[in-house]
């Protein structure tokens, strides 16, 4: 149980755009084919990526990009930034841009072109320090999403005739292109800072910590498998699904609620996520972290308005760079630890 809870809590932590709002959306479009390609994005490569950054962490004691400082010096710290920001800002773009507008959108009546920028600007102050209360109150209130959607599933369950899915009958409807872009999803921004600071913790565990890494990805693929089965069993379609679905199971004002909560989810993604955008930035350009934030703004606010498939093409593309870089990575470290 000490590792079985901090990784289902890691895991609820991790909740982000791409359970939340990019796997309802792509369940509506590619039907039963979602759980296979959830099983093997989360469970399988997710869980290996995941595993390699807590293996790293274990190893170096260090963050990401100063592991990769410390191996390869300045040049490989450009080339790790380059692959960061490549999956990075079309994550951001989406989840800061693409579904926070719309969801503010639906939530309060600001026209999309508003909501966007007005989301953006909120993640870049927050990031740089401002509205800590603020932030902090969300990081509680995103917690609630886990049981809400828990909550729903069951009276969805109880009220609504069932419509069956076989998860594992439908491996030949994979979608790999959203497989890799989860797979990039899971690889850059807050989830590796979080598992390294959880390596760090283990350290005196052994291998504990890697442990910990590949369970609480698991636990997330189960999460986001629910979500996906909540979503087609719903069979609401829309730009946000889960939302919509809440406005049917709990009416309007739990549903407002409901929507709060999920905003407080992409609130806590994107905040350290800018923060990781601005540092990359900074790093390619020499730029001071306020002018490299508002670039990593407007760059963001850019992409936000590239069709769904689009982005979600260019991650699936990043996100496989993202795991050779970190394969690539772990082989050096493997290498320099056997010669010593």
């Amino acid at each position: 149980m000490r590792v079985v809870f901090p990784a289902f809590s890691l895991a609820v932590v991790h909740i982000a755009g791409s359970n939340a709002a990019v796997v309802p959306v792509m369940a509506l479009l590619i039907g039963n084919g979602i759980f296979a390609t959830v099983f093997m994005a989360y469970m399988i490569f997710g869980a290996m990526v995941a595993g390699m950054s807590a293996w790293i962490g274990l190893k170096t004691g260090r963050e990401l990009t100063a592991a990769v400082k410390r191996l390869f010096g300045v040049r490989g710290r450009k080339v790790l930034a380059s692959a960061v920001l490549a999956v990075s800002l079309p994550a951001s773009a989406l989840t800061g841009g693409y579904f926070s507008g719309k969801l503010l959108e639906n939530l309060i009546g600001i026209p999309y072109m508003l909501a966007v920028p007005l989301c953006i600007a909120g993640y870049c102050l927050l990031s740089v320090g401002y509205g800590r209360e603020l932030l902090r109150l969300s990081n509680y209130v995103a917690l609630l999403f886990v049981p809400a959607t828990g909550v729903m599933l069951i009276m969805m369950l109880m009220t609504s005739p069932i419509v069956p899915c076989h998860p594992f009958a439908s491996f030949g409807d994979i979608s790999w292109p959203l497989v890799s872009a989860l797979i990039g999803y899971s690889a850059c921004g807050m989830r590796s800072a979080l598992v390294v600071e959880a390596g760090s913790h283990f350290a005196a565990q052994n291998y504990t910590s890697v442990y910990l890494a590949i369970l609480a990805k698991i636990f997330e693929g189960f999460i986001t498998l629910l979500l996906a089965y909540l979503t087609l069993i719903g069979g609401e379609g829309g730009f946000m699904p889960l939302a919509i679905l809440a406005d049917k199971v709990f009416g309007s004002w739990w549903a407002a609620i409901f929507s709060g909560v999920l905003l407080c989810v992409f609130l806590n993604t994107m905040v350290p996520a800018m923060l990781v955008n601005a540092k990359q930035l900074s790093v390619l350009t020499r730029l001071p972290l306020w002018r490299a934030l508002a670039l990593a703004g407007l760059m963001i606010w850019g992409g936000s308005f590239i069709p769904l498939n689009l982005m979600l093409l260019v991650l699936s593309g990043a996100g496989l760079m993202m795991s050779v870089v970190i394969f690539y990575i772990v082989y050096c470290l493997h290498n320099q630890s056997a010669n010593k």
